[in-house]
This record gives C-alpha cells, structure tokens and sequence, in this order.
C-alpha cells in the first residue's frame, strides 16, 4: 500500500516536472520567436525606408523602437500567461497528490 501511494506520488512529481519543462520550452520557444518576429519587423521598416531615412533618420528609428516595444510586449504577455498555465497546473497536480495520500 505504501509503496502504490509512493509511485503514485513519484509518478504525479515526474508528470508536474514534464508539465513544467513543457511550460518553460514553450515559454522559450515563444521568446525566440518574438525576437525573431522583432528583427523581422525591424528588417522590414529598415528595408522600406533606406532611402528616406537620410531625411528622417530619427523618424525611422522611432518606428522600428516602436516594432520592437510591440514585439516585445507580446512576447512579455504570451510568457506570463504560460507562466501562469504551469503555475495553474502545478496547483492541480499538488491537489491530485493530496487526494491520492487522503484517499
């Protein structure tokens, strides 16, 4: 009896760290896409606006820091909300290993 709650308990521990390794690569994932996305954009605003921005300089620079803010900001919000998910699903693996040791 001891040892089924014991693989039960090690088991819930391994599922909660794989939940949590997935949580994080897939954070991670995001993170370098964003990056990408924002060197993307960036590239984009720079190519469309070689020619002018020896007249605008400060123009275009204004507006690739403005792509790369956005960029960033939905990278920041896309990782909390992954976070948040892990987080969320480390509670319910905790209530799943209590339930198990109580009944």
């Amino acid at each position: 009896m001891l040892q089924e709650t014991m693989k039960k308990i090690t088991d819930a521990e391994s599922e909660a760290d794989e939940i949590i390794r997935k949580a994080k690569e897939e954070a991670d994932y995001t993170v370098a896409a964003a990056k990408k996305e924002a060197a993307d954009m960036i590239a984009a605003a720079g190519s469309a606006s070689r020619e002018s921005m020896k007249s605008a300089e400060g123009a275009g620079r204004s507006e690739e820091e403005k792509l790369t803010v956005k960029a960033m900001d939905i990278a920041t919000a896309e990782i909390a909300h992954l976070r948040e998910r892990a987080s969320s699903m480390e509670g319910e693996v905790t209530s799943m290993i209590i339930a198990e040791l109580v009944g």
